[in-house]
């Protein structure tokens, strides 16, 4: 039977990346080209990035439970996104002016989150869903590492780690959405 709880998974991140763009948009001082996201997370209208990360922290949370209870699949694919999405909750209350311990909260978001989609996307839901939870996880990582080499300026481009940051979010996100809608529409398996 299909269930329209799993559509949490399009609008938790929908919301989320909506909620940043906004807070981008008012942001007079933001640059795609020196900020990272977090710096969102410290100016004068902060509270909308970080309602924007504790939504998104939750809705993933609540998605990948709901994944847990009605698909027949191991803990640990799960367990790596629900760290991720704790981690995500997180940002939202440790800001960058927290240092080393924000820095570590995002690092965990930016890599298990991904990790646990490529472990999910070995368990058989449809085959392209499979390809597309392969894929997205690994191009979430490449992304994430593209923006490490290019802050530790290992490649000289000229954009901030919000660029890479945000491509991350969006592939993420949009792996939530697809199997989101696919599992509202569709019975599980």
């Amino acid at each position: 039977m299909s269930s329209k709880k799993f559509l949490i998974g399009l609008f938790g991140p929908a919301i989320t990346i909506l909620l940043i763009l906004l807070d981008i948009r008012m942001s007079a001082y933001f640059s795609w080209y020196t900020n990272s996201l977090s710096s969102l997370g410290i100016h004068r209208y902060y509270y909308i990035f970080d309602a924007a990360v504790i939504i998104g922290g939750i809705s993933v949370f609540i998605f990948a439970l709901m994944l847990y209870r009605q698909i027949q699949i191991k803990f640990l694919s799960i367990g790596f996104i629900m760290l991720g999405s704790v981690s995500l909750f997180l940002i939202g209350i440790f800001n960058e002016n927290y240092g080393n311990l924000h820095l570590a909260i995002a690092i965990i978001y930016f890599i298990f989150t991904p990790v646990g989609i490529i472990i999910f996307s070995f368990y058989r839901i449809r085959n392209y869903l499979s390809y597309y939870g392969f894929f997205a996880g690994v191009a979430s990582l490449g992304t994430i590492i593209f923006g490490i080499l290019v802050l530790f300026e290992y490649i000289h481009l000229k954009i901030g780690l919000s660029v890479t940051e945000m491509a991350e979010a969006v592939l993420l996100g949009s792996w939530s959405s697809i199997l989101g809608v696919y599992l509202s529409t569709h019975e599980a398996q």
